[in-house]
């Protein structure tokens, strides 16, 4: 009897052995990052993917209506990138003022994709994969993108990664560690923002990574920089908790106040950075000004939303802005930390007409709660690209 329960014992440890031999063995490899700040294209840990797109486009996009179009049902990263193109450029001369570009990136394989807006043709444009891309700051003709996501594992700390990612995906580098912020100007101008022990530190370089020069070292931790074809913009994070402030970054670093104290406050400049659409909390309800730095005029918008569901048209005359329904919660906090859905309506300001004219029920049409984010325009005011925060699906609409 004893040697039956011998047996019996040995072979439950071995069954248990084995299945915890196999469950080691099947784990999916962790990503890994190497530790040089512009390593080399050798060195980096993608990986070649033939999965679909890579045979040529394909028609693609769920037409909503005539003008809206939901080119993706799964999430992207935020920030996508609205290219307008010559007619030469396009398979369909006939369309009319040229096609326009759409370049994204699928969040969970990091590939790259190139959505055609007006043929409505879908094409796979890199061959390698990153997963688990969470934002990108794409250069504003498409050919790369700055994707940020996290790397690390539930043993190690996850830290902050940022790789300058060709739309090809091919080549490409790392930049440092633990970046609060990437943002991109034009084609040239990378600008990166790092926190420290004793607050943040800005700096700004040519795409490559080279001729690096600090513009400003602040004992402010919680910031977010703007960059414009003027001065350089900061604010403050924004909380319903805590007064906020805008300011102009001087030549030598110097901030100069020129917004503020507003709780909840949120703003994003034009092109020039001489408008500033602001957002910002008065008696617990939304409200947006427009101040003018030329001659420090400020203008009431007729318009409660956020300032990051803003985006500027090119010329400065005009901007867009997803407008929720029915605001509701502590804002603007819930809403930074996806405790609170909105359900957006599209409207337009338009600063000569001193106007601003509702354009569509997104939500309504889409039959579900879009709340827009990562808005985006094209250099010919064609099309309006952005992101639904609720399921990370990625849309465009025909103006």
């Amino acid at each position: 009897m004893k040697r039956a329960l011998f047996i019996v014992a040995a072979a439950i440890v071995l069954i248990g052995l084995g299945i915890g031999l196999f469950f080691l063995l099947d784990t999916e490899p962790t990503l890994t990052v190497d530790e040089n700040t512009f390593g080399s294209a050798d060195d980096v840990p993608l990986t070649p993917d033939d999965g679909p797109g890579t045979q040529g486009p394909v028609q693609a996009g769920e037409i909503v209506t005539e003008q809206l179009i939901r080119i993706t049902p799964g999430p992207v990263a935020l920030g996508a990138v609205a290219v307008a193109l010559t007619n030469q450029a396009t398979s369909s001369p006939t369309i009319a003022g040229g096609e326009v570009d759409i370049r994204y990136i699928e969040r969970g394989s990091g590939n790259v994709y190139s959505y055609r807006f007006h043929e409505r043709t879908l094409e796979r444009i890199s061959n390698r994969t990153l997963p688990g891309i969470q934002e990108a700051a794409w250069l504003t003709d498409g050919s790369m993108a700055f994707a940020r996501f996290l790397s690390g594992t539930s043993d190690t700390e996850e830290r902050v990664e940022t790789y300058a990612l060709p739309a090809t995906g091919d080549g490409g580098y790392f930049l440092d560690r633990g970046l609060g912020q990437v943002s991109v100007s034009g084609t040239t101008t990378l600008m990166t923002l790092l926190p420290t022990s004793q607050g943040s530190v800005a700096t700004v370089a040519n795409i490559d990574g080279t001729n690096a020069r600090t513009i400003f070292s602040s004992t402010l931790s919680s910031l977010i920089v703007h960059l414009s074809n003027g001065p350089f913009i900061a604010a403050t994070k924004p909380s319903s908790q805590l007064d906020g402030y805008a300011f102009t970054v001087g030549a030598n670093g110097a901030f100069s106040r020129i917004i503020g104290p507003f709780r909840g406050l949120s703003v994003l400049p034009s092109p020039s950075g001489n408008l500033v659409i602001f957002t910002y909390l008065e008696s617990k309800s939304l409200r947006m000004g427009l101040l003018d730095r030329r001659d420090g005029s400020v203008e009431s918008i007729p318009l409660a939303t956020f300032a990051e569901k803003c985006v500027w048209a090119y010329g400065e005359e005009v901007f867009y802005c997803g407008v929720p329904k029915a605001p509701t919660g502590n804002l603007p906090d819930d809403w930074h930390q996806g405790a609170a859905v909105m359900t957006d309506r599209l409207w337009m300001v338009d600063l000569t007409a001193d106007t601003a004219y509702y354009m569509i029920d997104v939500s309504g049409h889409a039959g579900t709660p879009v709340d827009m984010v990562g808005l985006s325009v094209d250099g010919r005011n064609d099309v309006l690209v952005f992101k639904n925060k609720t399921d990370g699906s990625l849309w465009a609409y025909d103006l």
